[in-house]
């Protein structure tokens, strides 16, 4: 039999041309064909009616976000579209939607493809990641996206959570022979000029869809180009690391170890470039390529002050008065630094930029008969990027002269008795208040200046085969059987340059010119000296929220103190992590799959769906380097510096497993209205990547015995962990109005088996061999540091709602209002260790939020509509909260609001104005009680004003 017949409103669609998502205004007006009146639905009426279509269609529990033409979505990145579908929730990051979360998962357990083709990630920020970097996907470029929450045996495997699917345009299936769309928008942020940034910017796109040779040949392009403030005012408090007793109660209370107060500021520039070439000479045949290419840049400078150390001695390095202790965390004080091996304040300015490619093609070819279907799909998926990660500090220094040894000598060191008081607020900035200036240019001088350069790459070639059998016999509709082949590797690249001390200085200068430094001072082998340097002609003094601060030249001082040239980050055995972290993880995976498609009926309820199984083999291999001990003599690597060492060898080890994934998904449709979906499956995902490094360094001590020589590793990573395993089931109920609306309710179910820990094995508890490492001649297995799979597994269950309805019974103007909604409730039993911000402490997974909702109001009125969506999230556990590390801290929850409306001028010309983040929500979060605010970030609201054009 065949599918659902469809209702009078996809009929509309149908004839409308294409199921167009676009928040344009246009009004609804009738037309006749054929003597049948059929509506056709415009605006963003069509946006969400043509989306609830393509998931009353699907053959998936799966949420739809259809755009039809190209360039016609609002959103700067297609995560924003996404994020407001059931279920789904974005991580902001410089104010924009970058990382998706689903049912309660972050982007570690979501696999992203575009055009059916796995993706290349640029997500790493201190390593490599999976999870996709969704800002460097204009929507302008993207014409159809669907989260498919349950899986079948034909997709690529990896989604946990689920997979997003992004799908570019096939130009044969546009409306007219030829197809133009444009975009200009200016954008405004009205908070840039706060921290002194520029406060304009642009956005410019379009789009050419053509059909020629009698239409078989197609050819689509689209570029879309993004400039805009990145600006936050920024304040992280850096992570617990002691307790100690700080109101003299005798019992010891927690504390953050400082502060960094920040104006962040720099710019977005993103360009998209989309192409496809279509050939179907015949019904029978169809050759696709297509392209997609996006570069971005993301300048990000960020200056302000830098408090820190609060966990060393209190009482012989530091004092602190007025101690304010609540939930057992201090949350005021006044701090007096009495040692110069204490705290420190110093102002200091860094530069994080980034700048990620990401390359992505494919070629498709297709061969269609009445029988059976072949499908052959080659592709190529290649992501680059780079963080540049310089960072300068500035202290207040005494100078002075003292007798050493009977020798006049010039002396510096950090300004005595330096003082400072905070007090936390709840879900805002903390007070702080200074006891010295620290913009006088008498008493500042550099006191430190390093870099640590990232770079990341991942390269994905695939290849994939498809054949689809039409059976019609029973039940079963359909056999379709294929196989994947792919081979992906990442790398990283670490390096770096290091001169003074982040602490401050503290030294003399004989009368020859000789240095001594009664504090550590760090430089590699350009023999810069260790003292101090001026400021003057490299800082600027600025002002923001009543703080001031200096604004540092970092290549401008750097150039002038160390000379062109001369700091140079590098590969250094002094810095042996630069090395150990430096490699690459390959991965070979094959995949094969059957898989029977279901049309039949059971009673007389029309039943479809599809139920098959994909059994997956995973080759996984750590490349690195790894420290030996002992006489064994090791692979002759050479540093940066021309340092040789012979004790590291050159490893490549890791696992093969297999995967058997079954999956079953049906759709009973009991009445012309109403639908019910089940499904079950098993899915799983690879852990990320920075987790999987084998690259390893070692130390020797003394074994339990108390004589034994022992040989002890420190890795960052473990090629030997586990994938992420699930079972899965999902059950809905989906009822579908004669207006195009819906109501949907649903409800899930995942057993996951387990989760992905640090761990440190002591000297007996793991066999090393087992695990692909070994012991060098004469010595006993120590410690081992490194990843594991815990056992902290268990169900992730919940509630999602959804609701949809056009008001078009109303008279006069509020026949265009319409209303769209969903909800959804999470809640699971696994678990993740708290770590040194949460000792002895579980906390839920990243990325669970338990409440999610998201509401739209539009109205059409002729040629003017409008539209308010309104998103909220639940506080959830985040992941990276850490100033200059990764560490776990509570996100605070928040809403935001974003405003459109548009005119349309009914000759192909629109006007647009659009606000995002109407009620200028800021970012927070803590480490636990409300008023150990960790977080508080700031971004201001977002304008744009311009024009569509399409003809």
């Amino acid at each position: 039999m065949s599918m659902f017949k469809p209702s009078m409103l996809t009929v509309a669609l149908m004839a409308a041309g294409v199921s167009h998502f676009s928040v344009v205004a246009e009004e609804e007006k009738a037309v006749k064909q054929e003597d049948v009146e059929v509506i056709e639905v415009r605006g963003i009426s069509r946006s969400i009616i043509a989306s609830i279509d393509k998931k009353r269609y699907s053959d998936t529990v799966a949420e739809v976000v259809d755009a039809g033409d190209l360039a016609s979505l609002p959103d700067v990145s297609i995560a924003d579209s996404l994020s407001r579908l059931p279920g789904v929730t974005a991580v902001r990051a410089s104010g924009q939607s970058s990382q998706l979360n689903i049912r309660g998962m972050n982007g570690d357990f979501i696999q992203t493809t575009l055009n059916g083709r796995e993706q290349a990630s640029t997500s790493g920020y201190t390593a490599g990641s999976r999870w996709i970097s969704f800002d460097q996907y204009p929507s302008e470029l993207i014409n159809q996206a669907a989260v498919y929450k349950s899986p079948k045996a034909s997709l690529v495997e990896g989604g946990v959570a689920a997979t997003v699917e992004l799908k570019t345009v096939n130009p044969l299936e546009a409306k007219e022979q030829h197809n133009f769309s444009s975009s200009v928008r200016y954008s405004y942020n009205d908070a840039a000029s706060d921290v002194g940034a520029d406060s304009s910017g642009e956005r410019i796109s379009f789009s050419y869809q053509g059909k020629f040779l009698d239409e078989t040949l197609g050819f689509g392009i689209g570029a879309a180009f993004l400039n805009q403030p990145n600006n936050a005012i920024d304040v992280s408090a850096h992570a617990p690391k002691r307790s100690q007793d700080f109101d003299g109660d005798g019992t010891e209370e927690r504390s953050v170890n400082g502060y960094q107060v920040r104006s962040a500021k720099g710019s977005d520039e993103r360009l998209g470039l989309m192409s496809t070439l279509v050939y179907q000479p015949t019904d029978a045949l169809k050759v696709q390529f297509d392209y997609f290419r996006s570069e971005f840049e993301s300048e990000d400078r960020k200056s302000g002050l830098n408090i820190e150390g609060l966990e060393k001695d209190l009482g012989s390095l530091y004092s602190l008065n007025n101690a304010v202790v609540k939930d057992g965390f201090l949350v005021a004080g006044d701090v007096v630094i009495t040692d110069h091996k204490g705290p420190w304040v110093e102002m200091r300015s860094e530069d994080q930029s980034t700048d990620s490619t990401t390359d992505s093609f494919g070629l498709d070819l297709e061969y269609v008969t009445d029988k059976w279907e072949l499908r052959l799909d080659f592709a190529h998926s290649k992501g680059e990027k780079t963080r540049r990660d310089m960072i300068a500090s500035m202290h207040a220094y005494e100078f002075g002269n003292t007798v050493v040894d009977g020798t006049l000598v010039e002396t510096w060191q950090e300004m005595r008795n330096q003082s400072f008081s905070f007090v936390q607020q709840e879900k805002d900035l903390p007070q702080l208040t200074l006891g010295n200036s620290y913009t006088d240019l008498s008493n500042m001088r550099l006191g430190d200046w390093e870099q640590f350069p990232h770079r990341y790459t991942d390269e994905l070639d695939s290849f994939k085969v498809d054949f689809k059998y039409h059976v019609e016999a029973g039940f079963i509709s359909s056999i379709e059987v294929g196989a994947r082949w792919s081979d992906r590797e990442f790398t990283d690249q670490r390096s770096t340059f290091r001169w003074g001390a982040r602490e401050g200085q503290n030294g003399y200068k004989m009368p020859d010119g000789t240095i001594v430094t009664n504090k550590g001072c760090e430089f590699n082998h350009q023999n810069h000296p260790c003292i101090p340097h001026s400021l003057d002609g490299f800082v600027t003094v600025e002002h923001t929220r009543g703080f001031n601060y200096l604004e540092l030249d970092l290549v401008g001082i750097a150039d002038a103190v160390f000379g062109p040239g001369n700091y140079g980050a590098q590969q250094t055995w002094e810095h042996n992590w630069t090395l150990i972290e430096s490699g690459a993880v390959k991965e070979e995976v094959l995949a094969g799959y059957v898989m029977a498609n279901i049309d039949t009926e059971i009673g007389n309820i029309p039943v479809t769906g599809n139920f098959g199984v994909r059994v997956v083999r995973t080759d996984t291999k750590s490349v690195g380097i790894q420290q030996i001990q002992g006489d064994e003599v090791g692979d002759t690597i050479v540093d940066d510096n021309g340092v040789a060492r012979t004790d590291y060898r050159h490893v490549e080890y890791g696992p093969e497993y297999t995967d058997t994934l079954p999956s079953l998904n049906l759709n009973f449709r009991v009445s012309d209205e109403d639908q019910i979906r089940f499904a079950a499956a098993k899915v799983m995902g690879r852990p990320p990547v920075y987790q999987l490094r084998g690259g390893a360094g070692s130390w020797a001590d003394t074994a339990n015995d108390g004589e034994s020589p022992r040989y002890n590793v420190w890795s960052k990573g473990n090629p030997n962990l586990d994938p992420f395993r699930a079972t899965q089931f999902d059950l809905s109920y989906e009822r579908y109005f004669e207006d195009g609306g819906a109501f949907v309710a649903a409800i899930f179910w995942k057993d996951i088996e387990s989760l992905i820990e640090s761990i440190t094995y002591q000297e007996g508890e793991v066999d090393w061999s087992s695990i692909g490492l070994e012991v060098p001649e004469g010595f006993v297995a120590g410690q081992y540091q490194t990843t594991q799979n815990n056992d902290q597994g268990g169900y992730i269950r919940g509630v999602e709602l959804a609701y949809t309805t056009m008001f078009d019974n109303l008279p006069g103007v509020f026949s265009g209002l319409g209303f769209n909604a969903n909800y959804s409730y999470t809640e699971s039993e696994t678990t993740v260790d708290g770590g040194g911000n949460f000792p002895d402490q579980q906390l839920p997974m990243p990325g669970l939020s338990k409440n999610v909702w998201s509401a739209t109001v539009f109205w059409n009125i002729d040629a003017f509509t409008t539209h308010l969506n309104v998103r909220y999230r639940d506080e959830y556990v985040y992941e990276g909260a850490s100033p200059g590390g990764s560490s776990l801290a509570w996100a605070d929850e928040y809403t935001v609001i974003d405003w459109q409306g548009t005119y349309d001028f009914e000759n192909g010309l629109q006007a647009v104005l659009q606000v995002n983040n109407l009620t200028d929500e800021p970012n927070t979060t803590n480490y636990g009680t409300a008023l150990a605010t960790g977080e508080y970030k700031e971004f201001g609201r977002q304008y744009f004003l311009g024009f569509n054009y399409s003809f």
